[in-house]
Formats: structure tokens, C-alpha cells, sequence
């Protein structure tokens, strides 16, 4: 489900023109937005706006909502310092939206709404906000209403992250520096919150009995035993996988990331590959690793309802069909399987402890993204691409996706020291991704 979001709206107006026209629009467009757009909570100013200190009661109205963002309507062409001070007062991403001319009464315009919010974008360009989007149509054009949905899209991402609890287990795995975080710049970039949970204090909790067994029993319905799996092994995958559940209810996390290697297979017996492809398919993401940047990409489609991610490294590339191979040990979730392949648990890991998931993912339309640190700044890696039917000739769970110019795009991303594990969710969330990095002040590659 998609993340759920407080929104504002208002509308400025100046009298030399069509004001009553423009109140009519606001209102239809405000019903028509509480209808149609699923996941928020409407706030609408009912009277729209000419003077700043009208617009200031509806500040203090804004203030008391706790607004994600805030939609400024050019109802009519109107005093250039409104959206100025709605900016200044807020500070939350804002829509600026203009209005398609009305038929001319007796020759005079009656809106002119374009205008309006052309001096509103160069205002607040001008005076260092960026935070703003620029739409022009109404809610009754389909391209529109897609574009609105976009930008209401890249603001669920904004709220999710600033509110996320993140559990880390460990740190990240050995020699990984490259997905290493300094907290207090997740702090100030997302807002989000990072808490520490000791690799032994997951070793050391044991599940009840009884409900091993319906772990096991449920675990042995999804997937076949491959490799001589034993029932140590498996009581051990289950047993970790209500160990995360127990996490994820007794501290409220949104999604965890996990040092998986080398201390599990050395420690707990097993590594937690094939209890976190079992716990994905219905609860949190877990990020493979420790790492924290994946997890923040995970939670990202996670606000905008796409609940089918798949954190992975890029492992080959073919040229010939610029299609690239997206293959992680064994620890994406089952609901992505393709339902041809043989979908089993193996012990090939961890010096054949194991234990992994292995199937092929489904095909379909997907995005590949990646939100990442390097040298100061934050920068975005997103791509669209196509999962296409894969053969199951490896172990773990993997697919190839085709993308325009694999080689150039893998050699780039490489070339620019980006970390080797990219998220992939089912859908094209480009526009969405991209406007989200806007918003941020960050560099986008595509």
C-alpha cells in the first residue's frame, strides 16, 4: 500500500480578473482530487487567496495539518510574494499549478493563470527554493492526472524516508566499506532513524517449539529441498525467520539491513539468506550486507506501493542482447519467483552450510535504482529496464534484464564509484525516482 500523506491546497486569486471563475476551478479540482487520488489526506483552504494577510490564516491552518506538501493553484493571475511566503512559512515540496484559459468573455482574459505561476516558478527559482514542481492541465486530462500522481508519488517517498526506523544487524559485511553510512548525514538527508542490533542478540533467540514447526511446515510448502538439506538446517531457517519478525514488531522497524556473512555460517550455522527470501515475501525488506543505502532504495518503492524489490549485484553482462544479470545468493523474496523454475532451499554457501533460496525471478517491467554516497554528496542511479525470461542454470535467485546500452551504463556506474548492489522493483518508477532526486539537489544517472 502506498504511503499515506498529508497534502494542502490553495488557490491565489487578484480581482482584475475572473475571481469567481477561479474559486469554481479550485473547487471542482479539489473534489476531483480527494476522489481520484488514493493515500491522502486532503487540506484545502475554501476560500482561495488574493491578499498575504488572507494567506496568512491559511498558513496557520497549514501549520496545524502537518503537511508533507502543499499544492499552489494559480487560480488567476495573482500578487507575486504569495507563494514566496507560503515558501518561506512551509518549507515542504510545493505544486505549482496553472490552469487551462477559460473561453473569453467579450475578448478579455479571464484567468490568466499561466502567468501567474510563470512569476511564481521564477520567484522561487530565483530566490533559492527548489523544492517545486510545475504542472499546467486539469484533473480531467489523463496526462495530467498521471503527472499530479507522479509528483504526489515522489512525496510519499520523501515522508517515508524521514520517518523510517531502520534496524541494522551488525554492520555491514567485511571489507564493504563502499555501503558504509555516517549516520548523522542520513539524519540530516532523509530524517530517518538507524538502530543497532548486536549480531549476537539475533543468535541467541530462540523461538517457541511449536511455532518452529509451522515455520518449517510453511517454509517446506513454498520451496523444494535441494542439496541434502537436513531438518537442522531448515529448523535453523525457520527459527531466524521469527527472529526477524520478533525484531521487526518488538522495535517498530520499517526495514533492516544485515551483516549476513561470515558470523552467521560461523556462528549461527547457517547464513540468513533462505530465512530472509521466506520473511520478504510478506513482511519488511532486509538489505543484504549492512547495507543501509539499499535499504533507504528498498523503503523508497516500499512508499509508493511496490511491494516486489529485489536488492542485487550486477554479475554479468550480455552485450548481445544488452541485458544485464541481476543475481544475489539466495535472498529474494518468494513472491518474485517465475513459477517455471524449481523454486528450493541449497546449502552451496557458506562453505556448504547454506542456506539459500534459489529460483529464477518472474519477467515483466521493472526499475533499477540505486541511492548513494560518495564524496559528500548524495546522487541517484536509476534505469528502466525489462526482466526477461531467465534459465535456472545457477544457484541463488537471479535475472536478466534487458536495458538500452548495458555495457556503456554497467562501465559508467562502475567508473563512477557507485556500490556494487542496485535495487530492483517491478514497475517504471523512473519519473517518480527522478523527481525524488530534484527535490533532493542530487546528481541523477541514468
Amino acid at each position: 500500500m502506498k504511503e499515506n500523506i498529508n497534502l494542502g491546497m490553495i488557490g491565489f486569486v487578484r480581482n482584475t480578473y475572473d475571481v469567481s471563475k477561479g474559486q469554481e476551478i479550485y473547487d471542482e479540482e479539489l473534489g476531483k482530487l480527494k476522489n481520484r487520488i488514493e493515500n491522502i489526506n486532503l487540506f484545502g483552504w475554501n476560500k482561495v487567496v488574493e491578499y498575504p494577510q488572507e494567506l496568512d490564516e491559511a498558513i496557520k491552518y497549514f501549520k496545524k495539518s502537518d503537511l508533507d506538501a502543499i499544492i499552489l493553484m494559480s487560480s488567476t493571475f495573482h500578487l507575486g510574494q504569495l507563494a514566496i511566503m507560503t515558501a518561506k512559512s512551509l518549507n515542504i515540496p510545493m505544486l505549482i499549478w496553472a490552469l487551462p484559459e477559460p473561453p473569453y468573455d467579450g475578448g478579455r482574459v479571464r484567468l490568466n493563470s499561466l502567468v501567474g505561476a510563470h512569476l511564481d516558478c521564477s520567484n522561487l527559482y530565483k530566490s533559492g527554493f527548489d523544492n517545486f514542481e510545475f504542472l499546467y492541465g486539469q484533473m480531467s486530462d489523463n496526462n495530467f492526472y498521471n503527472k499530479i500522481n507522479v509528483w504526489i508519488d515522489t512525496v510519499r517517498i520523501v515522508k517515508k524516508l524521514k520517518n523510517i526506523k531502520i534496524g541494522l544487524i551488525g554492520n555491514h559485511a567485511q571489507g564493504f566499506y563502499n555501503i558504509d553510512v555516517y549516520e548523522p548525514e542520513i539524519v540530516k538527508e532523509f530524517g530517518a532513524e538507524i538502530e543497532y542490533v548486536p549480531l549476537n542478540t539475533v543468535f541467541s533467540i530462540k523461538a517457541k517449539s511449536e511455532d518452529i514447526k509451522n515455520e518449517m511446515d510453511e517454509i517446506k510448502r513454498i520451496y523444494n529441498f535441494g542439496e541434502n538439506m537436513t531438518e537442522d538446517r531448515l529448523e535453523k531457517v525457520a527459527n531466524l525467520s521469527l527472529s526477524l519478525k520478533n525484531l521487526e514488531n518488538q522495535n517498530k522497524f520499517n526495514v533492516m539491513a544485515i551483516r549476513c556473512w561470515p558470523e552467521f555460517g560461523n556462528t549461527y550455522g547457517i547464513s540468513p539468506c533462505a530465512s530472509m527470501s521466506y520473511f520478504m515475501g510478506e513482511h519488511i525488506p532486509v538489505a543484504c550486507e549492512g547495507d543501509i543505502e539499499g535499504a533507504l532504495g528498498m523503503s523508497a518503492y516500499k512508499a509508493i506501493g511496490c511491494d516486489q524489490i529485489f536488492l542485487a549485484d550486477i554479475s554479468q553482462i550480455f552485450e548481445e542482447e544488452s541485458s544485464l544479470l541481476l543475481w544475489h545468493c539466495g535472498v529474494a523474496p518468494y513472491n518474485l519467483w517465475d513459477e517455471k523454475s524449481e523454486k528450493t532451499l541449497d546449502k552451496y554457501f557458506a562453505g556448504g552450510r547454506g542456506v539459500t533460496a534459489g529460483f529464477v525471478l518472474k519477467p515483466g517491467p521493472v526499475t533499477i535504482s540505486r541511492i548513494d554516497y560518495a564524496r559528500g554528496k548524495f546522487r541517484l542511479l536509476v534505469v528502466e529496464g525489462e526482466a526477461i525470461p531467465t534459465r535456472k542454470n545457477l544457484k541463488g535467485t537471479f535475472v536478466k534484464v534487458k536495458i538500452p546500452n548495458a555495457k556503456i551504463f554497467t562501465e559508467n556506474i562502475i567508473s563512477k564509484g557507485f556500490s556494487h548492489h542496485v535495487v530492483l522493483g517491478y514497475g517504471n518508477y523512473v519519473q517518480i525516482l527522478k523527481n525524488f532526486a530534484k527535490i533532493k539537489h542530487w546528481e541523477v544517472f541514468e
